[in-house]
């Protein structure tokens, strides 16, 4: 009789655990993309394309969008910007297109300190060579940079930086924080 029971204990406890994670995938399908134990999963057709967003925004992640919306209705599925957003690293009539993610860089820079201190930024339409050096690009890239503004028109986004030859994710990574747009 004490077997049985045993058994049954068991086969309870096993029970339980595997409801637990059913009801964990289905109230959760995705775990990467939620906030608050709330699945941000969008329903994925094929008028929609995958945005990921970062940087300063209330739920950073991926969000599926149509591409001819704009920056700022992504930005109201993150549940718009923090209030460390700088407004001059991102144009919300933007056009998402056929971009595949957003940076929303900081205002403020966490230095380490008691104390964030504002990042003095370099305009990347407009700055000089030396400008986009001392701001983290080589200078091969500097040229290569202006170069493309000039062929090409204004850079619409952080990111389009990604777009001119020679520069990469490292280069945007170390430079992201200290170049704006407008």
């Amino acid at each position: 009789m004490l077997k049985v029971i045993i058994i049954g204990l068991i086969v309870t406890v096993v029970g339980l655990f595997a409801l637990a994670k059913v009801n964990s995938a289905v109230n959760n399908p995705n775990p990467g993309n939620s906030v608050n134990g709330f699945s941000t999963v969008q329903k994925v057709d094929k008028d929609t394309v995958n945005i990921a967003v970062s940087g300063e925004v209330n739920h950073p992640g991926s969000y599926y969008i149509s591409p001819e919306k704009t920056l700022g209705d992504l930005l109201a599925l993150a549940g718009g910007v923090t209030t460390n957003a700088d407004e001059k690293t991102y144009n919300v009539s933007l056009v998402i297109n056929t971009r595949t993610s957003f940076y929303i860089a900081p205002n403020l820079i966490d230095m380490g300190g008691c104390v964030d201190n504002e990042q003095a930024k370099i305009n990347i339409n407009s700055a000089k060579d030396e400008e986009l050096v001392s701001c983290g690009f080589t200078s091969s890239q500097a040229a290569s940079l202006i170069t493309y503004r000039n062929d090409t028109g204004i850079f619409e986004a952080l990111e389009d930086v990604l777009n001119v030859k020679g520069v990469g994710k490292a280069t945007f990574e170390k430079v992201k924080n200290k170049i704006r747009i407008l």
